[in-house]
């Protein structure tokens, strides 16, 4: 090698030679690291057979995760699966482990396939960067989500509610029992949200579903799960990606239409807040309140270097951020919190009770906070209905990690802990935890808000940044939008549930499909796509 770079001639008079002398170099490279995977110290514990010579477990897994919590009863709070191309997975509910994986991030970054995906729907953004460059990042970041920033974009919840509410009243105007797509109604207001609270952007998605940015995030997104196994190749192999198949090609044209209308509201919101900093009058008019201008405020503070600023496209990669973590996921959690309340009577007309009490139409963000009732409702509804069910991390090297309860491995013996080497990749096994009868009782399965006014005992030792869960995990990679999210969610379900009653549409079987965030279909109707079908009914105005 050191010869290439000292004579590259030695390219062209000996050029078969030296291709034929590099492929096999990397071919025995390959079969080294192939035969290291069977080292791994995970093969002491006890999981499932491989399903699959090359994918192991990976597939069967993407297809239904709900296989984890068949897994978790035959082997225990800790085993390890098979997954793609020989290697293997840890995964754990044990509380402690869980902190020690997600409090040494320096150790277990998300793999590199993993980022790959991410990285083609959203950039090098705060959800995908590592190290230092999250540290900064996340430091940037840290005021556009602090609790006063989230007072400042609450009333824009509220008006969005209200445009939803008139919508639907729109949509079941004197027709009794009427069918709606709850998914996509509250998918659009969603939208309009992050728009308007993220970038003061307007989607007008409650009126047109049409938006360019929006139907070109929308089918990045699609083209995801469109192939989960072209997804597979394409996250592990960066030239898969140029092929040009169909995905391949919407996943390129559609990123290019981001990052025009990305760029478009950078540089306008850019200007706008370096006029705002360079005004010379006494009291500086604030001219943005949305999250990208609170942004673009504080990475243009006096007090940060150039070195130490976000370049234009990791701003771009934070408004696709905004879009996939803002838009998707708090619309599946929305979405998943009205099924449970129309498959659960009594809680939601308890909670309309609670809310039909408050006499402002627009409670301010504490005074949501004080409803105990909705409260409990909100976290009940994201514990059981993670909007994500799982993610994975990677060793970066060899590592020790503690257990809380011992288990036992394939010989019968006890591991008080359990060593992973470097390359093993170790799973965060989100629904699993939130929904373990071992550390939330024997009615861990069942939407209880009521659960959340005694002791969680066990469950209190989960180490999630929000109510005992790991729905927004902890430690340093903690959700950062996670208040934005819980109180949006409030909002919605304050003005909604005092206007209508929802109820489920009998012999509609509702069944979760997972592209990034779980998001619901029907049973024999899988063709017409992502859907919730349900009854809403207008209730009758009081006196």
């Amino acid at each position: 090698m050191d010869i290439l770079l000292h004579d590259p001639s030695v390219l062209v008079k000996n050029g078969p030679l030296v291709v034929g002398v590099v492929i096999g170099l990397y071919v025995l490279y390959s079969i080294f690291g192939f035969l290291q995977r069977f080292r791994t110290p995970l093969r002491r514990l006890r999981g499932p057979p491989a399903h699959s010579l090359i994918f192991g477990n990976t597939k069967r897994l993407v297809e239904d995760d709900s296989v984890e919590e068949q897994w978790l009863q035959e082997y225990g709070a800790t085993y390890a699966t098979r997954v793609i191309f020989g290697n293997w997975r840890l995964n754990t509910i044990d509380p402690r482990a869980v902190a020690h994986i997600l409090s040494h991030t320096e150790i277990y970054p998300k793999p590199e396939p993993t980022k790959a995906m991410l990285r083609s729907a959203i950039g090098e953004g705060l959800v995908v960067a590592e190290g230092e460059t999250h540290k900064r990042q996340r430091r940037i970041m840290n005021p556009s989500f602090s609790p006063g920033q989230i007072r400042e974009v609450t009333p824009i919840f509220y008006d969005v509610s209200y445009e939803l509410r008139d919508a639907l009243n729109r949509a079941v105007d004197d027709v009794s029992d009427q069918q709606i797509d709850i998914y996509s109604w509250i998918g659009r207001a969603s939208l309009d949200i992050i728009g308007i609270a993220g970038f003061d952007y307007r989607f007008n998605a409650l009126e047109d579903d049409s938006n360019e940015l929006f139907s070109a995030f929308h089918s990045l997104v699609e083209s995801l799960g469109a192939a989960p196994v072209q997804g597979l190749l394409r996250n592990r192999f960066k030239w898969f990606g140029m092929i040009p198949t169909k995905a391949n090609k919407t996943m390129l044209t559609s990123r290019d239409t981001v990052k025009r209308i990305g760029m478009q509201l950078i540089e306008e919101k850019k200007a706008a807040v370096m006029q705002e900093l360079e005004s010379k009058s006494g009291e500086k008019k604030i001219i943005g309140r949305d999250l990208l201008s609170a942004l673009i405020r504080a990475n243009l503070a006096a007090d940060l270097t150039p070195a130490h600023q976000m370049s234009d496209e990791e701003v771009l990669a934070q408004i696709t951020t905004f879009l996939a973590a803002g838009h998707e996921t708090s619309a599946a959690g929305i979405t998943w919190t009205i099924f449970s309340l129309s498959q659960h009577l009594d809680v939601q007309n308890r909670l309309r009770a609670e809310l039909q009490q408050v006499s402002d139409e627009t409670p301010l963000m504490d005074d949501l906070n004080a409803l105990p009732y909705l409260d409990q409702v909100v976290k009940e509804s994201l514990r059981i209905h993670s909007p994500i069910h799982w993610t994975v991390r990677t060793a970066l090297h060899d590592d020790t990690i503690p257990l809380s309860k011992p288990v036992i491995d394939r010989y019968g013996q006890p591991l008080h802990r359990v060593r992973v080497q470097a390359g093993d990749f170790v799973g965060v096994e989100i629904m699993a935890m939130n929904r373990s009868k071992e550390l939330w009782g024997d009615d861990a399965k069942e939407f209880k808000p009521e659960r959340w006014e005694k002791d969680l005992q066990g469950a209190s030792e989960i180490p999630g940044i929000y109510a005992h869960t790991l729905t927004f995990i902890g430690g340093p990679r903690a959700c950062i939008g996670y208040r934005f999210s819980v109180i949006e969610t409030k909002a919605l379900l304050f003005v909604l549930l005092r206007e209508f009653e929802f109820l489920p549409v009998q012999g509609k079987e509702i069944q979760t499909k997972s592209v990034i965030v779980v998001r619901p279909i029907v049973k024999g109707e899988e063709e017409k796509g992502v859907q919730l079908p349900m009854i809403v009914r207008r209730l009758p105005k009081a006196g």
